[in-house]
C-alpha cells in the first residue's frame, strides 16, 4: 500500500480555484529548485501570494521538513517579523537574546522551505531575516512575496505578470479561454451572475479584464460589482477610473496605479457607512468576530446595531472575507491590499478619527483580555485559552499600539491580564519582554496597584524563563507599592514569586519565612486559591529540603484546593510536581500514575509550561526504572519542547537527563560534555540543580570519571562547559545523527514478520508482538496508536501537543525499529497488536 503520511506543512487550504498560471508554476518551481531565495515581485492584487502557496503545495513532498508559510501581512510592527516566523517554526524566544539568533540556530541544518508572505511593509526586517536563514542554514530554502525585492545577495527575482489576456479581435471561445476572462466568469458564478456566452457579453468582459490589467484582485472586485450592475456599464465606469493615476513617480508605477483605480473604484460606489466601517476595520490584525467588528466599527455615523448589515454588504463587495473555521464561530479578515488601502483613508479623516478607531481597537481587546482573566483558572479555562489563540495578532496590535501612547496603563492592564495564556501556550518570553516595555515607559514609573500587578506578573513569566534577577528586582519594587496599599493578596502572592526564585537560587532557609507568611495571610484572608499557590511553594522548599513526605503532603493538598476552583492547569502542574516528589521519595509506582495523569490533563489544555516539566520527569522515572531508552525519548521531547519555549533551565535539566539515559554508550566522552554544557547553563541563570537531579548528576559523573579516568574527564567536561546550550544541541543532533539506529539490527525480524502479517491479513505471534512493542518508547507508542486510528502528522501533533517535526520524527523511529516501509503496514501492526 502507498504510504499515507501526509507533509510537514502548515499551508492554509484553497477555498477557491486556482485558474491559470501554469506557465508561471513551472518557472518558479524550477527558480526555487536552483536558487535558495526567489522573490514574487509585483503590485498588490497580482496574485503573488497564490502562485506562492500553489508553488510550495506542490513542493512540500520533496522538502524532508516541511514547507512553512509566514504571513507578515498582520505586522505593523518590523520587530515582530522574526518572532512570526519563530512561531510558525515552532522555535520560542530567549529573554535577553535576539529573536533572530534563536531562529537560525533552531533551524540549523533542516530542510525546509518557509514562504515569507507579504514582505513589503517589512522590507528592511524581511531582508535582514532572509539574508541571516541563507547565510546560516544551508538546507533551508526561501520563496518571498513582495512589492520590492528584497535586495540581498542570492536573491532571484520573479515579476508575477498579469493573467493572461485575450487580444483586441479574438472571438467569442478564445476570449473565455483566457485566464482572466476565466478567472471573471468563476468569481461572477461565486456570486451567483452566469454571464451570458454570447459574442456580445464575450467582447465586454474581454476589455473588462484588458482594463483591469488582468490583475486578479482587480478582476475579483469587478465579479463582485457584477451583483449590482451589467457587465457593459461595469465596463463604461472602468474608463473613467484608469483615467485618474497614469505615470508617476515609484510610489505609482503603472500596476500599481491599476491596483489604486480599482481599489478607489470601490471605494467610491460605497455608501458613506461602509466606507466608515470598512476604514475602522483596517485596525485588525488578522481576523476577527461579529463582536470585534461591532465594537471597534461603530462610530458616530454608524451605530453599533447597523455594523452587521454594512459589514455583509462588505462581504458581498468582496471588499472582506467571511471564513468559516470548522466548528468554530466564523471569522471576518480584509485582504492585505484592501487592508491597507483602507487604513489610508482612516488616517486621511485625520488623527482623532484615526486614534479613536485604534483606541476602541485597544480597548475591546484590553476587555476581552480582563474578561478571560478569571476564566483562565477556572473550568472553562481550555475555550479561553483557544480564543486568545486565535487573537493572538490582535493583542498583539493592541499592546504595540499602548506602547506609542503618552498613558501606558491601559497597555500594562492588558500585558498583565494575559500572564496565565502568556506562561501557559508557551509565550512567556514574549509576555516578559512586553511587560517590561510597558513598565518602562516614563508614565509608567507610578507607585501604583497596576504597576505592582505588571511587576508581579512579569516576574512570574521571568522566574519561568530563567530571568531571576530582574524578577527579584521586580518583586522587590512590587511588594513595597503593595505592602503601601495593604493589598495582602498581592503581597502573598509576591511573597511566593519570591520564595519560588530564591527556591530555584538553591536558599530554601530564605524562602521558607516568605511562604509561612504568605500563607498567613492566604489564611486570613479566606482565599483557598491563593492558599493552593503558596501549599506548592512550601511543598518545593519541603523537596528541596529532603522532606519528601511533606512535599507530596503539600502538593496533594494544593491540587485539592485547585481541583475546587475548578483550575485544572493547576490541578495538572500539582500532580506532576507530587509524583516528582514521589520519585524523589523512591515510590516509583505512584509517581509514574501522578505525572501520567498529569500529562493527560496538559495535553489537551495544550499546557506547554508544564509538558516540558512532566515529559522530563516521566524520562527520570524510566530512567530510575531501568529503561534508558524510554527515558531518552522523554528526554529529547522536553528538550526540544523548552529549546522552542526558551525555558534555559529546562533546557539544562533535559541535557543532564541525556547525559544519564546515555549510560556513558559507546562515547562518555559526550556523556561528560553534556554535564558540562548543563552545570554551565544553569550557572550563567544562577539556578541550583534541585538535589534528586543533583545526586543522579553527581552519580553519573563518578561513573563517568571511574570509567575514563581523571584527565580525560575533566578534558571533556571542561570542554561542554565552553559549548553552552546551543553549541551543545547542535552537536547533539550531529551525535545522534552521526550514531545511527542503536540496538535495532537484532530487532528487525519481528516487526519484518509484524509488516507481512498485516499485509497477508494474518495474525502475528504474540511473542513477536511482544518484542517489538518493548522496542518503541511510551512517546513512539502514543504516535503508532493514533496513526492506527487514522490521524494525520498535524493532527497527532495537535493532539499530543508537539511540533509535527517531532511527530515526523517520532514515525521515522518507529518505521525503522519496526522494519517497516510504510504508515500504512505500522497501522495494520498497531490494529493487530491490540494498540487500538
Amino acid at each position: 500500500m502507498p504510504d499515507n503520511a501526509g507533509p510537514l506543512t502548515n499551508l492554509p487550504a484553497p477555498v477557491s480555484s486556482f485558474i491559470g498560471r501554469e506557465a508561471e508554476l513551472a518557472a518558479v518551481r524550477t527558480l526555487v529548485g536552483g536558487s535558495r531565495l526567489v522573490t514574487l515581485t509585483g503590485p498588490g492584487g497580482a496574485g503573488k501570494t497564490r502562485l506562492g502557496l500553489q508553488v510550495a503545495a506542490g513542493l512540500a513532498d520533496g522538502m524532508g521538513d516541511g514547507v512553512w508559510f509566514a504571513d507578515l501581512a498582520p505586522l505593523g510592527d518590523p520587530g515582530l517579523v522574526a518572532v512570526t516566523v519563530a512561531d510558525v517554526l515552532g522555535v520560542r524566544q530567549e529573554p535577553g537574546r535576539p529573536v533572530l539568533d534563536t531562529v537560525v540556530e533552531a533551524v540549523g541544518g533542516r530542510s525546509l522551505l518557509v514562504l515569507l508572505d507579504n514582505c513589503e511593509h517589512v522590507i528592511g526586517a524581511s531582508a535582514k531575516l532572509a539574508d541571516a536563514l541563507l547565510r546560516g542554514c544551508p538546507n533551508l530554502a526561501l520563496l518571498a512575496t513582495s512589492r520590492e525585492p528584497l535586495g540581498i545577495d542570492g536573491e532571484y527575482v520573479f515579476r508575477v505578470p498579469s493573467l493572461g489576456l485575450p487580444a483586441d479581435g479574438d472571438d467569442a471561445a478564445a476570449i473565455r479561454a483566457s485566464e482572466a476572462v476565466r478567472l471573471l466568469e468563476d468569481r461572477a458564478a461565486a456570486q451567483g451572475v452566469t454571464l451570458a456566452r454570447d459574442e456580445k457579453t464575450a467582447g465586454v468582459t474581454g476589455r473588462i479584464c484588458r482594463r483591469l490589467d488582468g490583475i486578479p484582485l482587480a478582476i475579483e472586485l469587478a465579479a463582485a460589482r457584477l451583483r449590482g450592475m451589467p457587465a457593459d456599464e461595469l465596463e463604461a465606469r472602468l474608463d473613467e477610473r484608469f483615467a485618474l493615476l497614469t505615470g508617476g513617480s515609484r510610489a505609482g508605477l503603472p500596476r500599481q496605479q491599476t491596483l489604486r483605480a480599482t481599489v478607489d473604484w470601490s471605494w467610491e460606489l460605497l455608501t458613506g457607512a461602509e466606507r466608515s466601517v470598512l476604514a475602522r476595520l483596517s485596525t485588525f490584525a488578522g481576523g476577527f468576530g461579529l463582536a470585534a467588528a461591532e465594537a471597534v466599527a461603530a462610530g458616530p455615523d454608524v451605530p453599533a446595531a447597523e455594523v452587521l448589515g454594512r459589514l455583509g454588504a462588505l462581504v458581498d463587495k468582496s471588499l472582506v472575507q467571511f471564513d468559516r473555521t470548522g466548528t468554530g464561530p466564523a471569522r471576518y479578515r480584509l485582504l492585505e491590499t484592501v487592508r491597507q488601502y483602507a487604513a489610508g483613508q482612516l488616517d486621511a479623516l485625520g488623527p482623532a478619527v484615526a486614534d479613536s478607531a485604534r483606541v476602541a481597537h485597544r480597548d475591546y481587546y484590553l476587555a476581552l483580555a480582563e474578561a478571560a482573566a478569571p476564566h483562565l483558572v477556572a473550568a472553562d479555562q481550555a475555550a479561553w485559552l483557544d480564543r486568545l489563540d486565535a487573537e493572538l495578532g490582535n493583542l498583539r496590535a493592541a499592546i504595540a499600539f499602548s506602547l506609542i501612547q503618552p498613558d501606558p496603563a491601559p497597555g500594562l492592564r492588558l500585558a498583565t491580564s494575559l500572564r496565565v495564556y502568556w506562561r501557559a501556550r508557551g509565550h512567556a518570553a514574549e509576555g516578559a519582554a512586553a511587560l517590561r516595555a510597558l513598565l518602562d515607559a516614563p508614565a509608567a514609573q507610578g507607585a501604583t496597584l497596576p504597576r505592582a500587578r505588571a511587576l508581579a506578573a512579569a516576574a512570574r513569566l521571568l522566574q519561568q524563563t530563567g530571568g531571576y534577577a530582574i524578577a527579584e528586582d521586580y518583586c522587590q519594587e512590587a511588594l513595597a507599592i503593595a505592602r503601601t496599599a495593604r493589598d495582602d493578596y498581592l503581597v502573598a502572592e509576591l511573597l511566593r514569586v519570591r520564595a519560588v526564585i530564591l527556591l530555584r537560587q538553591g536558599q530554601p532557609g530564605a524562602a521558607q519565612p516568605l511562604i509561612e507568611s504568605g500563607l498567613g495571610l492566604a489564611r486570613h484572608l479566606g482565599e483557598p486559591y491563593l492558599t493552593a499557590r503558596l501549599l506548592s511553594a512550601r511543598a518545593f522548599a519541603a523537596d528541596v529540603e529532603g522532606d519528601h513526605p511533606g512535599a507530596a503532603r503539600d502538593a496533594a493538598e494544593s491540587a485539592r484546593l485547585f481541583r475546587q476552583a475548578g483550575d485544572r492547569l493547576g490541578v495538572g502542574q500539582m500532580l506532576g510536581n507530587l509524583g516528582y516528589y514521589e520519585l524523589s521519595a523512591g515510590d516509583l509506582d505512584a509517581a509514574r500514575r501522578h505525572l501520567a495523569e498529569s500529562h493527560d490533563i496538559a495535553r489537551p489544555l495544550k499546557d506547554r509550561y508544564s509538558i516540558v516539566h512532566t515529559t522530563f520527569n516521566l524520562g527520570l522515572a524510566e530512567y530510575l526504572g531501568g529503561s534508558p531508552d524510554g527515558a531518552r525519548a522523554w528526554f529529547a521531547e522536553s528538550l526540544d519542547l523548552a529549546r522552542r519555549m526558551g525555558m534555559r533551565a529546562m533546557m539544562a535539566y533535559a541535557l543532564i537527563g541525556l547525559a544519564l539515559a546515555s549510560g556513558g554508550g559507546a562515547d562518555p566522552g559526550w556523556s561528560a560534555r553534556l554535564h558540562g554544557a548543563a552545570d554551565q547553563a544553569l550557572a550563567d541563570l544562577g539556578h541550583v540543580l534541585q538535589p534528586l537531579e543533583e545526586r543522579l548528576a553527581g552519580l553519573d559523573r563518578q561513573r563517568l570519571r571511574a570509567a575514563m579516568g581523571d584527565v580525560a574527564f575533566e578534558a571533556d567536561y571542561a570542554a561542554g562547559r565552553t559549548l553552552g546550550p546551543a553549541q551543545a544541541l547542535a552537536a547533539l543532533g550531529r551525535t545522534d545523527a552521526a550514531a545511527g539506529p542503536p540496538r535495532v539490527a537484532h530487532q528487525a525480524r519481528p516487526g519484518m514478520q509484524a509488516e507481512r502479517a498485516g499485509a497477508l491479513g494474518s495474525e502475528p505471534d504474540a511473542a513477536v508482538l511482544g518484542q517489538a512493542v518493548t522496542v518503541l518508547s511510551p512517546r513512539e507508542l502514543d504516535v503508532l496508536k493514533l496513526v492506527a486510528q487514522g490521524m494525520s502528522n498535524p493532527d497527532i501533533a495537535r493532539q499530543l501537543v508537539l511540533s509535527e517535526h517531532t511527530v515526523h520524527r517520532h514515525l521515522t523511529n518507529i518505521l525503522r525499529k519496526l522494519s517497516m516501509s510504510s504508515r500504512a503496514a505500522a497501522a495494520a501492526w498497531a490494529a493487530r497488536a491490540g494498540l487500538v
